[in-house]
């Protein structure tokens, strides 16, 4: 007989060497609902692929079928992620300019507050 999605997942947890605690601080959850979700026959690849991102851990090896089903996923997520990166990276110049242009103005019209609080 097969084992199952959460004795799997289950089994690879308590060879990483990462503790239950750890994992179910950083999943947000309790150690006895981990201990539940070891136990679910159809446990979510969500959930799975939760966990491996937690542990370091690919399960494409234990679940095949996660690459194709999770691959447009993925591809979403980094073009999100390279979005948001371009966005963080801007941000440093865009500050800048805007502190010179306070800089500038509270020169233009003497505002001496504003000098003290830029």
């Amino acid at each position: 007989m097969r084992q199952h999605r959460g004795e799997i997942l289950e089994a690879v947890v308590r060879r990483s060497g990462y503790s239950l605690k750890f994992l179910a601080d950083r999943l947000g959850i309790s150690r006895n609902t981990l201990y539940n979700r070891f136990k679910e026959h159809d446990l979510s690849y969500d959930f799975i692929l939760q966990v491996g991102g937690i542990i370091h851990y690919d399960f494409t090896y234990e679940y095949p079928e996660i690459k194709t089903t999770f691959s447009l996923a993925k591809n979403q997520h980094a073009a999100e992620l390279w979005r948001l990166e371009q966005k963080y990276r801007r941000l440093p110049e865009r500050y800048n300019k805007l502190l010179s242009f306070l800089v500038k103005t509270a020169n233009d019209y003497y505002l001496d507050k504003l000098k003290q609080e830029v």
